[in-house]
């Protein structure tokens, strides 16, 4: 899927032979009017656009769908303790609500859609390619439903009012029905028009679904072989490619040869189809629209691919660390630049940079001040290990280097690094940053499933099936991608050995997904693809990491305050590991739907 625009007159044109205010009512769950019998081709595009719409509206991927789980991956931070990013989520979480109602949302007018166009007179090959495409965005919402939340309802049915008791189904046959939808669908058209899928589409998420299968211990054996059945048939198709440059993929762009399934946005949409995630997750007063610095990275997370990857050009596109100020939220332009370029004079530096001013002799370029901003950042090459920098190496900087404006502020700005305070003492997630925005909409398109995620995924199933030298080719195509990047091409991230073993290959793959997927709607489900074993690895990072343990100490309890905390206080004991593989079922569809009891949640909650 290369791209989708969505307009307003699509969902307008709809209404005028579908149930209008049923097609755009968002709150109850299952109350489409299925009694629509589409009489031309036309109506029927129509109301596939729709769908379309459903999927890329605010509760699904216009906002939810990547706010939910970026935020739950682990690897977010905010001041709300009991917040999505503290792995503590309550099932009345008032994000979960709309999440799981998004997509739900989506489902209910796709299964419409697919009753309506059945009873049709169109042609068989019109229903056919019409509602494969319909199938293979609801195989996608049924896949998100599962990964967040595991057994779900499942129902693929139009529904009426009297239909809204639904137990949950269990997760392995909520897939089972995933896999046939996508198989239906591998016999449309292999092409399509910009923004639509086609059955290369379908052949690529099997292979996605057939590794869930297999990690989950479902029929593993024969799951592991069917998604290195389909991922070979794509990988030779050579339908999908890298992009030369790694940063192009979350710029502004029509479309990718990379993307698989993406979003395609228009500031201009009166609908409600827009992309909100630069509002959400940018810092107030970094772009022309409305931010709310709502989310930051955890130093965790920065420090993990920094140290594991030193200079890598990602880190620049994944973590956000500096930008213009502006005098406040939607303003047209920053505010004046200092001197005739661009310096740190007039631009915010987040972790892990600071600046600090003093007089060299040096001149701003264009004014006549000697006092010049200088930007420091972390020496994470002189730290016995990157990924963790040392607070008592830090402390004791000037005494073994000397004197020096730069060892003193050093000290000064991990000080304040691991304070109480403002936000401004953490990265932002740079893929969802839009410094174009207008309102709180962003001119950004949205990567959902890419072709390096799937390279991963496939390195990962060879390496399952015993050929770890193949597996290890595939993983350094993304890594050789990733080291061409820059403006000249880096050292890192290197090659991997030929000599690593499959254990080794395994763990890799796991944290380079996480590498290479951050701040992406996936990330959730990366994370906890390959259960708590290396979920909890991750975790670890947070729960030994120097300036995260000092900074809990320091936080006093207050809601307001911005400060590193341990999850879970650092105690990643199996229950906790176990629980937070899932989201909560929220307590709105426990209360509206009479299928569901308090005691059908997921574990933990």
């Amino acid at each position: 899927m290369k791209k989708y625009k969505y307009y307003i007159l699509s969902l307008v044109a709809l209404c005028s032979f579908s149930a209008c205010d049923a097609l755009l009512d968002e709150d109850p769950l299952y109350s489409q009017n299925s009694n629509i019998v589409f009489q031309s081709e036309s109506n029927a595009e129509l109301a596939l656009l729709g769908c379309y719409g459903y999927m890329a509206s605010t509760n699904a991927y216009g906002q939810m769908w990547q706010e939910v789980p970026i935020v739950a991956s682990g690897l977010a931070w905010s001041q709300r303790p009991e917040d999505l990013n503290a792995l503590n989520t309550l099932a009345a979480n008032s994000l979960v609500s709309p999440t799981w109602n998004g997509m739900y949302k989506a489902i209910s007018e796709i299964n419409a859609f697919l009753e309506s166009i059945e009873k049709s007179s169109l042609s068989e090959s019109v229903k056919n390619q019409k509602g494969g495409e319909a199938k293979i965005l609801r195989a996608l919402a049924y896949y998100n439903l599962v990964s967040l939340f595991g057994d779900v309802p499942l129902k693929t049915i139009a529904s009426s009012s009297e239909g809204i008791s639904i137990a949950r189904s269990p997760r392995e046959e909520v897939l089972n029905q995933v896999v046939a939808d996508l198989k239906d669908a591998t016999s449309i058209s292999e092409t399509s028009a910009v923004g639509r899928v086609n059955s290369w589409t379908a052949k690529a998420l099997l292979g996605k679904v057939y590794y869930k299968m297999a990690a989950l211990d479902i029929n593993a054996a024969a799951n592991w072989q069917n998604a290195k059945e389909m991922f070979d048939a794509v990988y030779a198709s050579k339908v999908y490619s890298l992009e030369p440059k790694f940063a192009d993929l979350f710029g502004e762009y029509a479309t990718s040869k990379e993307a698989i399934v993406m979003m395609n946005y228009s500031t201009g949409n009166a609908s409600g189809v827009y992309n909100r995630a630069s509002n959400r997750f940018a810092p107030q007063a970094s772009t022309s629209g409305i931010n709310w610095s709502t989310y930051r990275v955890a130093k965790f997370a920065y420090d993990m691919h920094e140290g594991t990857y030193p200079g890598d050009p990602r880190i620049e596109v994944n973590f956000l660390t500096r930008w213009r100020d502006r005098n406040g939220n939607n303003q047209a332009n920053p505010k004046p630049q200092v001197g005739s370029i661009p310096t740190p004079n007039d631009s915010v530096y987040t972790y892990p940079y600071w600046k600090y001013t003093y007089d060299d002799g040096g001149i701003v370029p264009g004014t006549t001040d000697v006092k010049l901003v200088h930007v420091g950042k972390m020496p994470y090459a002189e730290f016995a290990d990157p990924k963790n920098p040392s607070l008592s190496f830090i402390r004791n900087y000037e005494t073994t280097h000397g004197e020096s404006p730069y060892g003193s502020t050093l000290i000064q700005a991990v000080e304040d690094f691991v304070k109480v305070g403002n936000g401004h003492k953490w990265p932002y997630f740079g893929k969802l940053y839009d410094q174009k925005q207008t309102g709180t909409m962003a001119h950004k398109n949205l990567m959902v499933y890419r072709y390096a995620e799937m390279l991963l995924l496939m390195a990962d199933v060879y390496n399952e099936l015993g050929d770890t030298q193949k597996a290890i080719s595939l993983a350094n195509e993304v890594l050789a991608r990733a080291r061409k990047s820059g403006a000249v091409a880096s050292a890192q991230p290197a090659d991997w050995s030929s000599s690593l073993t499959k254990d080794e290959v395994t763990e890799k793959l796991y944290f380079e997904r996480v590498i290479e997927l951050c701040g992406e709607p996936a990330i959730y489900d990366m994370i906890r693809i390959r259960g708590t074993k290396y979920f909890k690895k991750l975790l670890e990072l947070n729960a030994n990491h120097e300036l995260t343990i000092k900074g809990d100490s320091n936080y006093p309890g207050s809601n307001n305050n911005f400060a590193d905390r341990l999850i879970n206080d650092g105690n990643l004991t199996d229950d906790f590991l176990r629980k937070n593989l899932l989201l909560p079922i929220p307590t709105s569809e426990i209360d509206a739907n009479p299928g569901l009891s308090n005691s059908d949640n997921n574990f933990g909650y």
